[in-house]
């Protein structure tokens, strides 16, 4: 992207289950063997952050700002502000009570050292970071990570619909019995924003999304189609993964 390019909104949903990995995340923290049982894709993301399932209750969003543009602040954590602060808008007019967490109460959060959430840390949804967003009992209902690069930013959202503890507990366990214990951190510390409203589609809330940017931001989000080389390079990269048995190729947004 050029300086001075429309942020550009990749919307997306997954057909097949994946066990989205942050960069950082450590091999012996994920049972490869759980999820080839259960179908689950293991893929990889250039961004931090801990482990996400992505399932068909999880909604991504991905904007994509040009180099420089004012809404990707020189500061890591203050750079969420933005996003977090206008999903949360969104999700209120939507009637789920949400809240982007503030920076200050973010930092306490992650120095807890009880044992329910640092059992729960060990996945993105069980953690949580500056202007995240959280529902009315506390659970974290939407994450935020960011890729940078001379060429642009890259601010990724993950927005529950759905929460699968269980699920994620068990892609996340060497160790049988510790899927429980982390079923119970899962299902405290995060939840799925239909636990709150059970009727909403996909279609509302990235509606709702994208009006509080223009309303909120004077940000109007545009859609393109991948370029051929994109696509090129998407095929690539998947027959990549495939041949190195890192997993399977991750179904088309």
């Amino acid at each position: 992207m050029v300086p001075g390019a429309a942020p550009v909104a990749s919307w997306s949903t997954v057909t097949e289950r994946v066990l989205v990995v942050g960069r950082g995340a450590r091999s012996e923290a994920i049972s490869t063997a759980a999820c080839r049982a259960a179908g689950i894709g293991i893929v990889h993301r250039r961004s931090g952050g801990g482990p996400v399932l992505w399932d068909a209750g999880l909604l991504g969003l991905d904007v994509v700002l040009p180099p420089a543009h004012p809404l990707a602040d020189r500061d890591v954590a203050r750079a969420y502000a933005w996003i977090g602060m206008a999903i949360a808008s969104a999700l209120r007019t939507l009637d789920v009570p949400a809240t982007a967490i503030p920076l200050a109460a973010a930092r306490v959060a992650q120095a807890r050292t009880d044992p329910l959430h640092l059992l729960a840390a060990r996945a993105c949804f069980g953690g949580i970071s500056p202007f995240e967003v959280i529902g009315p009992d506390g659970r974290k209902c939407v994450g935020l990570s960011q890729v940078r690069r001379p060429q642009g930013t890259i601010f990724q959202c993950g927005i529950a619909l759905d929460f699968d503890p269980r699920t994620l507990a068990r892609a996340l366990s060497p160790e049988p019995a510790d899927t429980d214990a982390l079923d119970a951190a899962f299902a405290a510390c995060a939840g799925g924003i239909r636990a709150y409203q059970p009727d909403l589609t996909d279609a509302a809330v990235i509606a709702a999304i994208e009006a509080a940017f223009v309303t909120e931001l004077g940000v109007r989000l545009r859609t393109d189609a991948p370029t051929a080389p994109e696509i090129a390079h998407e095929n690539v990269l998947a027959v990549s993964l495939v041949a190195s048995g890192a997993a399977r190729p991750p179904a088309a947004p």
